[in-house]
């Protein structure tokens, strides 16, 4: 069915449905794809429209009271097919010592298996449009190693991490959206925005969700079944709004976290040095970048977190000078955005061109096709022959902590809802881990001579966010450790689920993209099932 905009519908109008779920973006695209033709009566509910828009988008305005997030930047985006909008593509997966239980990380053990998970990658991927699955093991890369990298990972300290992405960055409401077009259970209602769930039988049951637009419509749907697949963020802010059900809130809004990023140290590689798949190189159906980690035995000994890093292209002080404000621009524009009327200019400098520059590569900005071409010309007509300069960008995974949160904040938007806080706590045992990491990493470069180190200053180290927002409606074994069990269900709550990044108990070291599409069909078999 066509996408119907809630603007048209008469105020007070009450929608009935099977399942609703709210959000349209990864999570809520894939569950509501893998239930078309179910039988089951879907309802899939976005509070943007199909372009950006600005009124729509300061809906999603935070207040960040703790460690910065990045000033004028949109990292979630209020539009049908959400922040894949605006994403690059990376995807990984999880490791299982990242869903294990590690006592120096507290209260990160996953209930779930990691097996629960892997057996929904392959569909996941081919959800994502990526190379196959089977490529995310490091082992399938052995035989493809240069010799230079073969050296980087022969002492054993360090091991790969493999991301793949696709020939594009996958827009979940442009690949998917026909799909969900043509299906004949599935409806979906943009420009919805939720306000919040009300509650029946002592608060054990939604009874309906309330809606609102922004030109004063007030709508409400009743179903059998909610989702609520709105994001790291929203889901909490959605369940704060939620008054009168038997929720367990004492973890609701908490142990939020990010993958704090750094762009700090450099690397200097000796002539002749190649290293294509620790750069990125394309594949026939897409790409592979390999990354650098602690071994697991390591980490486990030290008490480590799994932090991971890449080798990224260096940007002269030049350039830094000279095209600092046409990199932001260029973002903007490539990414089909809408931040440009946020960017303040006079705000650029080095810094900040280095902090981004190893997302404006060509591997980024280029069609896939060029890419291909680009690289393979390069290696054979431009190989390496003195020293190359690398930057090193670290992804760092970041602890739970139940006081890194989000809470319901003073201020209001336009729909006279509270805007959230975001206190954003990063902890000291993350600089330690990625100082350890470039220990070893500097290390292994010198006593197997193929390049040095050049540390970072400690006092400089600065991490932005990622946009991955994680942690906020915990799973858990029970509600005396989270807000919703193995398979996302509210404790307390009978016929409410949680989808996406929200329910993650730990973020490892992994983008989480792979792993939401991957729980979600999961819970799609689940609601099948009945």
């Amino acid at each position: 069915m066509t996408p119907a905009d809630a603007r048209s519908l008469a105020a007070g109008t009450q929608l009935e449905t099977d399942v609703c779920i709210v959000g349209a973006g990864a999570a809520g695209i894939s569950l509501a794809t893998a239930l078309a033709g179910s039988g089951i009566a879907v309802l899939l509910i976005e509070g943007g429209d199909r372009a950006p828009d600005e009124a729509t988008q300061a809906l999603h305005d935070v207040d960040s009271i703790g460690y910065p997030l990045r000033p004028n930047y949109i990292n979630r985006a209020r539009q049908y097919g959400g922040s894949s909008n605006l994403w690059a593509g990376r995807c990984m997966a999880l490791w299982p010592e990242d869903l294990a239980e590690r006592p120096w990380v507290a209260e990160g053990r996953w209930p779930l298996p990691p097996d629960e998970i892997e057996r929904y990658l392959p569909a996941a991927g081919r959800m994502l449009g990526l190379p196959d699955t089977a490529l995310l093991a490091p082992s399938a890369w052995e035989r493809r190693l240069s010799p230079t990298e073969q050296a980087v990972y022969a002492d054993g300290d360090l091991v790969p991490t493999v991301s793949l992405w696709g020939r594009k960055a996958m827009r979940f409401a442009g690949v998917h959206g026909p799909a969900l077009r043509r299906a004949t259970n599935v409806r979906v209602l943009l420009n919805a925005n939720a306000t919040g769930l009300t509650a029946a039988d002592g608060g054990g049951r939604v009874e309906t969700l309330e809606l609102a637009t922004l030109d004063g419509r007030r709508l409400s749907v009743r179903a059998g079944r909610y989702v609520l697949a709105a994001g790291g963020m929203e889901n909490a802010r959605l369940l704060l709004l939620s008054e009168g059900l038997a929720l367990s809130r004492a973890h609701l809004g908490r142990y939020f976290m990010d993958h704090p990023r750094a762009v700090f140290g450099k690397v200097r590689l000796e002539p002749g040095a190649r290293v294509p798949l620790l750069r990125g190189w394309p594949l026939r159906d897409g790409k592979v970048q390999l990354g650098m980690a602690l071994a697991p035995e390591l980490q486990r000994r030290e008490r480590l977190l799994n932090h991971y890093c890449t080798f990224e292209s260096e940007v002269s002080g030049y350039t830094a000078q000279t095209y600092q404000a046409g990199v932001d621009v260029a973002k903007v524009l490539l990414r089909k955005g809408h931040a440009g009327g946020r960017l303040d200019f006079s705000r650029f400098g080095k810094d900040r061109v280095e902090g981004f520059i190893y997302q404006l590569s060509p591997k980024e900005i280029l069609p896939h096709w060029a890419f291909r071409l680009a690289v393979a010309a390069k290696a054979r007509l431009r190989p390496p022959k003195g020293p190359q300069r690398c930057v090193i960008v670290t992804f760092c995974e970041q602890p739970p902590d139940a006081d890194s949160r989000v809470a319901l904040g003073p201020g209001r938007d336009a729909l006279g809802l509270p805007r959230l806080t975001v206190d954003w706590r990063i902890g000291e045992d993350v600089r330690h881990s990625l100082f350890r990491l470039h220990e070893a990493l500097g290390a292994t470069l010198e006593r197997q001579g193929i390049g040095r180190l050049e540390p970072g200053d400690p006092a400089t180290l600065a991490f932005t966010d990622a946009s991955h927002h994680l942690g906020t409606t915990r799973m858990a074994d029970d509600a005396a450790g989270g807000v919703v069990d193995r398979d996302g269900r509210a404790f307390g709550v009978g016929n409410l689920w949680l989808a996406g990044s929200s329910v993650f108990p730990s973020g490892g070291h992994a983008n989480p993209t792979l792993t939401i599409v991957a729980l979600a069909l999961r819970l799609a078999d689940q609601l099948r099932a009945g």
